[in-house]
């Protein structure tokens, strides 16, 4: 059972090899509260020591700590110092059986857990009987005793009835991701329409290729902001001549804009429908091979 194994196997594994074996069965009997051999470790006293107390440390000390405890109590006690004192050995023997078992580590946790769960420990241990936990076995109902070999076989199987259910099947989840890929990409798709009603007929101005109306060559007036024919094969006029015109003709119109953001080399030339564009209001004079040989022209 489990109140018994835990002392036996420790007794068996931790006193292997140990300086006395023959001492060793009784473990901490022998630091009873006479301080002798002979303690029964069925009964212990309630003055009963521990391997920490035998050492004088506590029971969270260091590997560094225990050494140090155990070379000092050795040379105390040692039986060559202590001739006339026959408890010497004694405690020779109980301060060389602590110190194996808590100088290595896998002994020492096999100590402490004994300590922990078995009547053997000190004070701070629990004082329960080992049959008293099982006591309310002998109360049971044969459907309680059913029941209890059941729940035994279901952990043995690692098996659980007893989970709250499942929120939603897990075999589920690839429709739930399947659905809000497709929720997403049908609100995407309809949200223009619903919000701004991009699918109506009137949404965008309509688009007319009207082949009616004649396309003529024009340039940009900045000044005026509007489009001015101009005959075929003529050039627009020069930014700067076009200023000057306009501050001839139209200086409240030159004082209201930015000169900085006029055109400075060439005005923009476009072909564009008669009815976007009006009559030039500036020409610009021909040159002066031009301007001659048309009055030739007119003389002959």
């Amino acid at each position: 059972r489990p109140g018994q194994a835990a002392p036996c196997f420790v007794a068996a594994l931790v006193g292997r090899g140990g300086p006395n074996e023959a001492v060793w069965g009784s473990r901490r009997g022998f630091c009873d509260g006479a301080g002798g051999l002979g303690g029964d470790p069925a009964k212990p006293t309630p003055g009963s020591k521990t391997y920490y107390d035998i050492l004088e440390i506590s029971r969270r000390a260091k590997q560094e700590e225990i050494k140090a405890a155990y070379r000092k109590l050795a040379k105390r006690y040692h039986p060559d110092r202590n001739v006339d004192d026959p408890e010497a050995e004694t405690r020779f023997k109980e301060v060389q059986e602590a110190y194996t078992c808590l100088s290595e580590p896998f002994k020492r946790a096999l100590y402490d857990q004994d300590l922990q769960f078995s009547t053997y420990g000190s004070r701070v241990t629990q004082e329960v009987e080992r049959e008293k936990w099982t006591q309310h076995w002998d109360l049971e109902t044969p459907d309680e005793r059913e029941a209890r070999k059941e729940r035994y076989k279901r952990y043995a199987a690692g098996e659980r009835n007893d989970l709250p259910p499942s929120p939603f099947k897990l075999s589920w989840t690839p429709i739930y991701m399947l659905g809000g890929i497709f929720g997403i990409f049908y609100i995407c798709i309809r949200a223009p329409d619903w919000f701004d009603a991009q699918s109506d007929p009137t949404f965008c101005d309509p688009a007319h290729d009207d082949t009616t109306v004649p396309l003529v060559f024009a340039f940009h007036d900045p000044v005026m902001n509007r489009w001015e024919r101009l005959p075929e094969d003529a050039e627009p006029p020069l930014p700067e001549e076009l200023y000057a015109h306009y501050r001839r003709k139209k200086p409240e119109a030159m004082n209201r804009l930015d000169l900085k953001l006029l055109p400075k080399v060439r005005l923009t030339t476009l072909r564009v429908p008669r009815t976007d564009a009006v009559r030039a209001s500036f020409r610009p004079m021909p040159p002066p091979a031009v301007a001659a040989a048309a009055a030739a022209a007119s003389a002959a």
